[in-house]
């Protein structure tokens, strides 16, 4: 029976490239949220600049706090992007460790591939080795009779 000498440590990196994966997908939804929050800015902006060009009696006042609140917005949605190139920055990074710890993971399993191989070859070596044998000794048994 074959039994790979490295199995715990393969068990080991597979566990860590599950968690790598399970934090990848946390860092994706983190910047999935951060591009809804970047558009939700923009929308309400939109909004209420059609609403502002929709109304006929604007007085300096509403420009003003229009302005004010605009401006605000837009501050607003610029620290939002500097927070979702932070999470795509993170994304990669996750990514990258998911990679590598893949790798890592699947050069042990092409090596219990391997030694698989050979022990089953090796085994089947061993009992084509013993039936010739056998063979051998009943031959010789029949012809000495």
């Amino acid at each position: 029976m074959f039994r790979f000498s490295l199995q715990k440590v393969l068990d080991y990196r597979t566990q860590l490239e599950e968690q790598a994966k399970m934090e990848l997908a946390k860092a994706l939804h983190v910047q999935l949220t951060r591009e809804k929050a970047v558009r939700d800015l923009r929308e309400v902006i939109a909004v209420h600049t059609s609403a502002l060009e929709g109304k006929t009696d604007v007085t300096p006042a509403d420009l003003w706090l229009w302005r004010v609140y605009k401006e605000r917005l837009e501050m607003d949605i610029l620290m939002a992007e500097e927070d979702l190139r932070q999470a795509a920055a993170e994304v990669a990074r996750r990514r990258d460790t998911v990679v590598a710890r893949s790798t890592d993971r699947k050069l042990l399993d092409k090596l219990k591939s391997n030694q698989a191989t050979r022990h089953a070859r090796e085994e089947s070596l061993k009992e084509q080795k013993q039936n010739d044998e056998m063979a051998v000794v009943r031959h010789g048994a029949g012809h000495g009779a």
